[in-house]
């Protein structure tokens, strides 16, 4: 779709793309505390996701994102970009340097039980004022907005509000992510996978470039030298370790 508007002009198309990257960025397929994309979503808004997140998703979200920002400068999709690289190095970085492969949907045996939230939660961790604004933002309520919890998200209110309003908002998020802390994680699959890392490291050199971030150039070299380090044996590139040096980290 970006390639056809941007060979024809087409300015149906690009509005279209400008519109589906919205939803999504303020989806419930984002991770608004913790940064990144869930794999898909199961219904028509972008509301719920299948939670399980992957590298290679974000990788490509990334590198679109980074060349739609730069169609249009907008500090929605230069946010999300750099909350998901955040993620990305955050979560996904193994000790060698490259990149892990997924972190799973479920924890505690239940689907997205590490990310929904009821109102009580909420209205416990922040003041009254801070979580009357972040529920009416956030979609908050009572009886939930899927199968009776919250998945966080602002498709309500996709465009970006007040300097002053944002960052109350994000010092909420703050209070939440940090409180999420100490909840039982999704398990993590550390596989270095070549194509999923070739992935990831053309998209952080690319936004690198576009969005002037020289440190993201400098961490996608290094995975780089990890993966080839890994995964060259034998004057070939290995899609994953060899079973023998297969490490898992803990």
């Amino acid at each position: 779709m970006r390639r056809h508007a941007l060979t024809s002009g087409d300015t149906t198309s690009q509005n279209a793309l400008d519109v589906t990257l919205r939803h999504i960025c303020q989806g419930g397929i984002y991770d608004h505390l913790g940064g990144g994309f869930a794999r898909y979503s199961v219904d028509a808004h972008w509301l719920v996701p299948h939670f399980e997140k992957m590298l290679y998703d974000n990788a490509q979200l990334i590198g679109l994102l980074a060349r739609h920002w730069l169609s249009g400068p907008d500090d929605l999709f230069r946010i999300r970009i750099e909350e998901t690289v955040a993620w990305t190095i955050r979560e996904m970085l193994t000790a060698e340097g490259a990149f892990a492969a997924s972190y799973d949907a479920d924890s505690e045996g239940e689907e997205g039980k590490f990310y929904v939230w009821s109102a009580d939660e909420i209205e416990r961790l922040l003041s009254p004022e801070s979580a009357f604004t972040f529920k009416t933002i956030y979609d908050v309520t009572q009886p939930g907005n899927f199968d009776g919890h919250n998945i966080l998200n602002r498709l309500n209110h996709p465009n970006m509000l007040s300097p002053t309003i944002e960052a109350n908002l994000k010092a909420a998020r703050h209070t939440l992510f940090e409180h999420r802390q100490i909840r039982t994680r999704p398990g993590c699959d550390d596989t270095v996978l070549a194509d999923w890392n070739g992935l990831m490291i053309g998209a952080l050199a690319e936004a690198s470039l576009l969005l002037a971030k020289p440190a993201w150039s400098a961490i996608a070299a290094n995975a780089f030298e990890a993966v080839m380090s890994l995964l060259w044996h034998d004057g070939s590139l290995h899609r994953n370790r060899p079973v023998a040096t297969w490490a898992r980290r803990r």
